[in-house]
């Protein structure tokens, strides 16, 4: 039985368990109306105004391996990545934004090695990706990626003709790996944090969504237990000079 509306509401209401508001207020924060951004791995159109940052900086370009970016109207401009390079000239951006794509890379040193090379020196790429020490990325992990697609239909109720989710490898989601993988890359300055949210995932069931509920309450209650959180959100700053 699906999750009635009231109860997420009680359990979650308001901005304090808004992941997306989160993020993206820690987003703004580093933008001007001068600021050029990159979106990489911008995808589909959100259809949602808190990730929407065209308007309010001097432009956003979006990049990525699948054709949908080009019909993205959240963007001011959308390029193809081929073949691992995304085709912008060096230090053009002031800003990336990648959200949701980091657990998506198959080649995470060349994916950061051209972020890091778009991105102007001092500029900032922000990320939020599954931190694969929690149970949803682990056990996504071990399952057959055809069983994704058919897992994500009943878990999201998507409609119909909905955009199949995209094969993920997880290669870039601990914090270890991501130093590691920075450092190499030409990115210096790594901060993190690890956030749990509302269990959305659940929300098919309401048994299910109750214990998800409790593991949340039980993360967040303790710094020590931060680690196996649901989400990293991390900003790297790209060496000056």
């Amino acid at each position: 039985m699906a999750v009635p509306d009231s109860l997420v509401n009680r359990l979650y209401g308001g901005p304090r368990y808004n992941g997306t508001l989160l993020f993206y207020t820690d987003v703004r924060q580093f933008l001007t109306s001068q600021s050029r951004v990159l979106n990489l791995g911008a995808g589909p159109a959100t259809e949602s105004p808190i990730r929407t940052l065209k308007g309010e900086v001097a432009e956003v370009i979006g990049a990525d391996v699948d054709a949908c970016v080009l019909a993205n109207p959240e963007l001011d401009r959308a390029v193809m990545i081929e073949n691992g390079r995304i085709p912008i000239e060096d230090n053009a951006f002031d800003v990336i934004v990648s959200d949701y794509v980091f657990e998506h890379v198959a080649d995470p040193v060349q994916f950061l090695g051209e972020a890091a090379r778009v991105l102007k020196p001092g500029g900032s790429l922000f990320f939020r990706t599954p931190n694969f020490l929690h149970y949803v990325a682990i056990v996504s992990a071990v399952t057959p990626h055809r069983i994704h697609g058919l897992l994500a239909n009943v878990v999201r109720a998507n409609p119909t003709g909905s955009q199949e989710p995209w094969r993920t490898h997880y290669r870039m989601n601990t914090v270890g790996r991501l130093r590691r993988l920075g450092r190499k890359a030409g990115l210096g300055e790594l901060t993190v944090k690890h956030i749990e949210m509302e269990p959305s995932y659940l929300r098919f069931s309401t048994p299910a969504f109750l214990i998800g509920t409790a593991y949340e309450r039980l993360v967040n209650s303790t710094p020590l237990l931060a680690p196996v959180r649901a989400n990293l959100f991390g900003r790297f700053v790209k060496t000056a000079g």
